[in-house]
């Protein structure tokens, strides 16, 4: 199937942050409704299409798009009700730090990176099990489902629908490994609740398969005689480019998506401009860690001198040039779709280099462990998961030692 026809394209792709926000705002402000109602509230799993609603237009700075706070007129009820302990409700930049900070545990429970050693699988389990988590948490709660058991059930799922299979209890034990037991149970309940969620619809495309036949293509590209121009090789070296040349760019491209599945950018962006940005990233950094190793090195010689060193290449204009006359089938391809083309890739790259300053929601940096033990203890609080005895036994505890 291609890409353009599949349900991630045409549904699952968000056309802006202000969309991504605003679906965010709305399934904390359910979840706030249902939290403060007095009457006891059914606990719903809520479907991506049933809450979507109308598609917000695009800003021309969607970096600029702030999160409703509580200070907005319109935000709703900011406490639970008074059966539930009267307690501080979630803000969406509270659900959404959380969700970040869950998201970067996935590819340490399943994936190369897992724990467990029984959970390592292909890099695309990973990527599968947090775009489903975050598809999940499109249109429903933490403070109605329990985050740490989604993401168990998402990377159970993941490991089907890749047909990368493993026994549930494999992700039992890794969640111990994690010290974030989910017991087998929970794991079963929690997949059904996620297909409702995200309405069954469980084909996912990862960057990570897109990134290789970018590079050969690139590779056989830079060959000819339209490509050759693009490519600049350290001083006193020309030659012509061979097959090792590009491993370097291809790795550290590999490198980047790791921190890309786990952002928000795979709901804004197709996994082929994900791709083709990571490779501009990947390219800038070879180079220049190849330019800081020439320093340190005094310039190169001996062992390390001798190692062939990637040229620069510019994969921008790559993409500029390999389609400017004519597609693969002869056909004449519009100038203003490249150019286009070309301008969002430049801007993904841009945000791509953002993630390890920690923003996009990538989790993997800079997480600032105060805050998100503070939003923990307020969801704790809040919850409407988790079992009320354990809360008892507690809070007897607590009395007990006080006495």
């Amino acid at each position: 199937m291609l890409y353009e026809e599949s349900s991630q394209a045409f549904k699952w792709q968000l056309s802006s942050l202000v969309e991504l926000n605003s679906l965010r705002e709305r399934a904390n402000r359910r979840a706030r409704d249902v939290l403060s109602r007095e009457d006891a509230a059914p606990l719903e799993v809520y479907g991506f299409a049933d809450t979507r609603g109308d598609r917000p237009k695009s800003t021309t700075d969607d970096q600029v798009v702030q999160l409703m706070s509580e200070d907005d007129p319109n935000y709703g009820p900011t406490k639970t009700s008074q059966a539930r302990g009267s307690t501080a409700l979630l803000t969406p930049s509270d659900e959404t730090l959380l969700l970040s900070f869950y998201c970067s545990k996935i590819p340490l429970l399943i994936g190369p990176h897992a724990t467990l050693p029984r959970c390592k699988r292909d890099a695309k389990v990973a990527a599968t099990a947090s775009l489903l988590f975050r598809r999940f948490y499109l249109s429903n709660s933490v403070m109605i489902h329990d985050p740490k058991t989604m993401l168990a059930a998402a990377a159970f799922l993941a490991a089907k629908v890749e047909d990368c299979m493993l026994d549930v209890r494999y992700l039992e034990m890794g969640t111990k490994e994690m010290n974030a037991p989910v017991p087998l149970t929970d794991i079963l309940d929690a997949e059904i609740r996620l297909m409702k969620g995200i309405d069954f619809d469980l084909l996912v495309f990862s960057p990570y398969k897109t990134i290789v036949p970018i590079v050969e293509d690139l590779r056989t590209f830079l060959k000819s005689e339209r490509g050759k121009g693009l490519v600049k090789w350290k001083e006193g070296e020309e030659r012509q480019l061979e097959r090792e040349d590009l491993r370097p760019v291809h790795d550290m491209a590999m490198k980047i998506v790791d921190d890309v599945i786990v952002s928000d950018i795979p709901l804004m962006y197709a996994p082929g401009e994900v791709g083709t940005a990571a490779l501009v990233v990947a390219n800038e950094d070879v180079c220049n860690n190849q330019r800081k190793g020439n320093s340190e090195d005094g310039g190169g010689g001996g062992v390390e001198g001798d190692k062939v060193e990637s040229p620069e290449i510019d994969i921008v204009g790559y993409v500029r040039s390999r389609f400017e006359d004519t597609d693969e089938s002869g056909v004449v391809v519009d100038t203003a779709a490249i150019d286009a083309l070309v301008e969002r890739v430049s801007r993904l790259a841009q945000l791509i280099r953002e993630l390890r300053e920690g923003k996009h929601g990538c989790g993997n940096y800079n997480a600032d462990m105060n805050e998100l033990k503070g939003v923990n203890k307020k969801l704790k609080k809040c919850r409407a998961w988790g079992s009320s005895d354990k809360k008892d036994k507690k809070k007897r505890k607590r009395k007990q030692a006080e006495e």
